[in-house]
């Protein structure tokens, strides 16, 4: 005769069905995942920190409609300017989903601070107490750098500097929306992808030049790497051997570990 089973007592049932909740959540993304965050400067007064929660509650829900939006609050002092934007490749949920989650990482990352900053995959925002619309900012740097070296690195050394040297023109041809992606096609069937992309407050001009810059800092960092980004506050450049831009053309799961080196200004 099969032996007799008994229920599972109501604790064990609620301990698995809370841990099915919890397997069953989808992993964060790169909508709602920072990159890095920026806090400087202390705050003159309490109308400085009013002023930056005006501009943060105004971004987003204009940048989320929109994909990018700037916005200003005080006067004197007090004065806030903030911008936020995301690529313009993403589907608009992700683009939501990221300003939200940019706005929230800034209040709370940064409170107390005049000058605040936020980069993800898929967004940027930050606001200063000094107006920064229209002018090129490549100051505070970051660059991640893959932990792994390319197959035949010399060869992929050359592919992916005239891939991105294309990047950056395109980036500053004025028909590419402060967008450029490319793509070319290395050994073994490796392909290499290769983004830049600017605020939208600075002209196409200067947005050729910022991602000029950040990828002539590549070399420095990440020479022989399968993988390497350099991200400055009005613009950033980046390079993968897996797709991460949309549309996607496959499975970005190949990602791997990355160092990160900052720059302050």
């Amino acid at each position: 005769m099969a032996p007799s089973t008994s229920p599972l007592p109501p604790v064990a049932v609620l301990l698995l069905l809370a841990l099915f909740i919890l397997t069953a959540v989808p992993q964060p993304s790169s909508a709602v995942d920072p990159v890095t965050t920026y806090c400087a400067k202390n705050l003159s007064s309490a109308q400085t920190q009013a002023s930056i929660g005006q501009v943060l509650s105004e971004l987003v829900p204009r940048a989320s409609a929109a994909f990018d939006a700037t916005a200003t609050a005080g006067r004197g002092d007090s004065a806030i300017w903030g911008l936020a934007q995301c690529r313009g490749d993403i589907p608009a949920s992700d683009c939501a989903l990221c300003i939200s989650a940019a706005a929230r990482q800034l209040a709370s990352a940064c409170r107390g601070k005049a000058d605040g900053r936020v980069w993800y995959d898929y967004c940027f925002m930050r606001y200063d107490d000094a107006d920064f619309l229209g002018l090129p900012d490549t100051g505070y740097t970051l660059i991640l750098l893959n932990t792994q070296n390319a197959t035949d690195p010399e060869a992929f050394e050359r592919a992916q500097r005239k891939l991105m040297a294309r990047v950056a023109a395109e980036a500053g041809d004025g028909g590419s929306g402060e967008l450029a992606r490319e793509t070319a096609r290395f050994a073994g069937g490796v392909i290499i992808y290769g983004l830049g992309w600017c605020t939208k407050d600075i002209t196409a001009p200067d947005c050729g030049l910022c991602v000029a810059q950040a990828v002539a800092e590549m070399p420095n960092y990440c020479r022989f790497r399968r993988g390497c980004r350099v991200l400055y506050s009005s613009c950033m450049a980046r390079y993968e051997t897996y797709p991460f831009f949309f549309p996607l053309d496959g499975e970005a799961s190949a990602a791997g570990y990355y160092d990160k080196v900052v720059l302050n200004p």
